[in-house]
């Protein structure tokens, strides 16, 4: 494929409504050479026109788009307790999506090669589910704890034991024949929510994970920012002064032992431990149904005086990160996603009242914060874009090395 092709491809899905224009600008690539090449790749069946839109001129032009049934990309994210995965055509749809229980030993010795086995399971059934690997494109990873997308090596799983450099993306490229792609929950958000969610109008942004931990994706320039061994963004290990929890990196006082999932039962198991009086207390007992995030957010629409009042006061452990992030980057927005936004209409004013309190009003302008729609698929779908987008960025590269 010529790299001028690569480019005007790579422009045309990353970019939300494609025109002749925007493309040539977006590759850089003359007016001329963009209308030449498009029209090629629509001879060839590989892009087509989607109707049309008014430009600054005021004529309409043609919004152009990939066939969606060109092929399709996996996206896979690991989590403590399962292994999911999506299966995505060319216009960003999910064609196909499952999820099947992680199971490990007792013993953290083996996790890798366990984990690794799993994973290549979910990968064998998504493509029988998707007739076939002939038309898979490539495959992406959203992985929890530290990673090195450039060298597509998972480092640390953190809460998932066991884990210590595993080359995954070497394996899985060199087993299936396609490119791989692999990054942290965070990213895989955030890089969704660039392409598909309230990010889309954004260049510059920082999304929150609140899910597996905490952590963030930074977004700069419409780039994802990873740092120089791709660890940038870990403010969940960020020490708290008013937080005495230990966390799973051995450090005490980790913002994410008290604003995760799991920090947030743990905090409410710890008060109803001393006998607070609440009507979770009934999740407590024995033989009882298990306290959940659900059960806690029904306590507090109900009024539950213990639910409200330790949900403000995590709402004030957000605050403290949130301020922090503004101050570090400047953000258009902060959005939070992961499963705490069930939370959100009880953190909202916290989280709110702590960023006015300490961030200079100056950084607050045309600022926004934002509790995104948070569903159990979305980590995959956003390893299965940066599938695809590491898939072009072959493809362009590729070119570069043969033409050079």
């Amino acid at each position: 494929m010529a790299r001028s092709e690569a480019r005007a491809l790579r422009a045309i899905f990353f970019q939300e409504d494609p025109t002749r224009r925007s493309i040539a600008e977006d590759t850089r690539l003359s007016l001329v050479k963009v209308s030449a090449v498009l029209n090629d790749l629509e001879g060839r069946g590989i892009v087509l026109k989607e109707g049309k839109t008014r430009t600054s001129g005021g004529r309409p032009s043609h919004i152009y788009a990939l066939r969606s049934d060109l092929g399709y990309t996996l996206g896979l994210n690991i989590r403590l307790d399962q292994v999911r995965v999506v299966a995505m055509d060319c216009a960003k749809g999910l064609l196909f999506r499952s999820s099947s229980p992680l199971s490990l030993s007792p013993d953290p010795a083996t996790h890798q090669e366990g984990i690794v086995t799993q994973v290549c399971a979910t990968i064998d059934h998504a493509m029988e589910a998707m007739g076939g690997p002939e038309r898979l494109l490539g495959i992406g990873l959203a992985l929890p704890g530290m990673v090195d997308t450039r060298r597509g090596v998972w480092l640390l799983g953190l809460q998932l034991t066991g884990i210590t450099h595993i080359d995954i993306a070497d394996f899985l490229a060199r087993r299936y024949g396609v490119p791989v792609m692999v990054e942290d929950v965070a990213r895989s958000l955030a890089f969704r929510q660039m392409l598909l969610g309230e990010g889309r109008t954004l260049r510059n942004f920082v999304l929150l994970y609140l899910g597996l931990g905490m952590g963030t994706g930074v977004v700069v320039e419409r780039k994802l920012y990873r740092g120089s061994h791709g660890l940038a963004g870990e403010i969940g290990h960020i020490e708290h002064p008013q937080n005495n929890y230990r966390c799973s990196c051995g450090n005490v006082g980790c913002l994410e032992t008290v604003v995760s999932p799991a920090g947030i039962l743990r905090v409410f198991r710890d008060r109803l431990a001393d006998g607070v009086r609440s009507q979770l207390q009934s999740h407590v007992a024995p033989g009882a149904e298990p306290l959940s995030l659900d059960a806690i957010r029904a306590a507090a629409a109900a009024g539950d005086r213990l639910a409200l009042s330790t949900l403000a006061e995590i709402g004030g452990f957000l605050g403290d990160a949130c301020a922090m992030l503004i101050k570090l980057f400047n953000p258009q927005a902060l959005i939070l996603s992961g499963d705490v936004t069930v939370f959100a209409e009880f953190l909202r004013d916290p989280v709110e009242r702590v960023i006015v309190r300490h961030v200079l009003p100056e950084m607050l302008t045309d600022y926004r914060t934002h509790f995104a729609v948070y569903g159990p698929e979305d980590e995959a779908h956003g390893a299965a874009l940066l599938g695809v987008a590491h898939l072009f960025d072959r493809l362009v590269s590729g070119v570069r090395r043969e033409q050079g």
